[in-house]
């Protein structure tokens, strides 16, 4: 639960997995996080605008937003946010609207909590936080119409609460009181905070943009925090000639408390964190949120701004004001400024041809295979060639969150004999292994119970194929797709044979 399972997504694109394969999934999901949160930015604009290209302007901008570009490089968990417009039309619904029953919106309201749990916690836990700061923003704009509405509210929140606790119970429990879980901090999140000139100047995700900012934020696929000043300059000023309009105002206000909780911790300048404090700080003490990423607050920025200028661009169409030789070059250096970087940044799967060949059945079936290269971040691959071979083997190592002994999350637990060994090939520093060290890596294999070994051609293969067929004493049973594969490996009767058991 700590980890980027993506329950909901990968159950409902299981169809695709089982036919096509978990790449083919993988990049139909990254395709439709942006046309699926275009789209239901598009859907919630509906709400408060009827002209259809300012719905367009809405949903263009939040699902293809600066955000969702960089997010997208590398976070598919991080980039399927459909769901928070959906948050923001059913809070608008029991709040203010109040056009059907409460108990109806709230289990609405409920299940798709729910259903944004099984696909990324972090931005539940996120778009719990800017619900929480909305309602505040709300009450404080309309003071003397909360006593009216808040019987009808306060029933729908308590139901989508009960609910979501109700779906949520066991999840939750697994996280938090299962075996191996994570009771400390995962890591310290406090560098990945937006940056005070963040909004304005482009990333290396924009045409425009610049190797200057690859830090801001914490790396490029954090810095999502990028608006352009032409966007600035016309959603502030579109706030300003609509802010009598309630939807407007709220938003052009929410979007600015959610702006400063994006900064983060201490204030980030041009790439520099000072020492000056900010409110996230307040958040960052409480148990679980101080895992958030501030930076990823900026989701609900575009969100905001994305609903200004629905509502502002419907209202200029209306009056009769939106001048065409005024609106298309607007328009249009809008669209310049933040134009994505082409081609969009993917990665080359790259994956042996063993993996997806019949060759891959000869190792036994649930049996734990040792490789290399060790499935470790940034060499995840192979993690990547074990689902493509349908999880017929288990692994050691991996990219992910796993606790210390203090409780404390980390990327690089569990670092095995295997792992330091192998490790070394790729730099070249991988020679003949002494006798004590041999015998160490047989134990371990005999501990674990490795049944098959198999080293792809990477950089310091040969060194590897080398040193398994010494620790074996026989070489690979085959070489096939990029793959030197040994099967049956029996490491206690190699011990034996070595003198180094009974």
């Amino acid at each position: 639960m700590w980890n980027t399972l993506l329950p909901l997504p990968g159950l409902l694109a299981w169809p695709v997995t089982a036919t096509a394969g978990v790449l083919a999934s993988h990049t139909l999901l990254a395709v439709l996080a942006f046309a699926g949160s275009a789209t239901s930015m598009w859907f919630v604009a509906g709400r408060f605008a009827t002209w259809a290209w300012a719905r367009f302007a809405a949903g263009l901008l939040y699902g293809f937003s600066p955000y969702l570009v960089a997010q997208g490089t590398g976070h598919l968990n991080l980039s399927l946010v459909a769901l928070p417009p959906l948050v923001l039309l059913l809070a608008h619904e029991l709040y203010v609207r109040q056009g059907r029953r409460a108990v109806v919106a709230g289990a609405v309201l409920g299940l798709v909590a729910f259903a944004q749990m099984m696909t990324t916690l972090e931005v539940l836990a996120s778009t719990l936080v800017v619900a929480l700061a909305g309602t505040v923003v709300l009450a404080l704009q309309h003071r003397s119409l909360v006593r009216a509405r808040l019987r009808h509210a306060t029933t729908g929140l308590v139901t989508a609460a009960g609910l979501l606790t109700l779906l949520a119970a066991w999840p939750l429990s697994v996280q938090f009181t299962g075996p191996r879980r994570v009771t400390e901090p995962v890591q310290d999140a406090s560098p990945y905070a937006a940056d005070l000139l963040g909004t304005v100047v482009p990333t290396v995700h924009q045409v425009l943009g610049t190797d200057a900012t690859l830090a801001w934020g914490g790396n490029d696929s954090e810095n999502g925090s990028y608006l352009g000043l032409p966007l600035l300059l016309v959603v502030g000023l579109l706030a300003w000639r609509y802010r009598a309009v309630a939807v407007v105002r709220f938003a052009a206000l929410l979007g600015i408390v959610v702006w400063v909780l994006s900064l983060g911790e201490r204030l980030h300048v041009a790439g520099t964190e000072s020492s000056v404090p900010l409110p996230y700080a307040l958040v960052a003490r409480l148990p679980v949120l101080h895992n958030m990423a501030a930076v990823r607050f900026s989701l609900y920025v575009v969100l905001c701004a994305a609903l200004v200028l629905a509502v502002g661009l419907d209202r200029l169409h209306a009056e009769g004001r939106l001048r065409r030789r005024v609106a298309v070059p607007v328009g249009l250096l809008c669209v310049v400024a933040l134009l994505p970087s082409w081609p969009y940044t993917y990665e080359q799967a790259d994956v042996p041809a063993y993996f997806t060949s019949g060759a891959v059945e000869a190792v036994p079936e649930g049996s734990l295979a040792l490789t290399f290269p060790v499935p470790r971040f940034p060499t995840s691959a192979p993690m990547l060639w074990q689902a493509t071979a349908g999880y017929r083997y288990r692994s050691v190592g991996g990219y992910v969150i796993t606790p210390e002994p203090d409780g404390s999350g980390t990327f690089t637990g569990g670092v095995t004999a295997w792992e330091r060994i192998v490790g070394q090939a790729p730099a070249g520093r991988l020679g003949p292994i002494a006798p004590q060290v041999r015998a160490a890596l047989l134990l371990e294999m005999e501990q674990l119970d490795a049944r098959s070994v198999l080293v792809a051609d990477r950089p310091g293969a040969d060194a590897v194929v080398r040193t398994v067929t010494g620790v074996l004493g026989r070489g690979p049973n085959e070489v096939s797709g990029g793959v030197s594969a040994w099967y049956d490996v029996d490491p206690r009767a190699r011990r034996v044979a070595l003198g180094l058991a009974p």
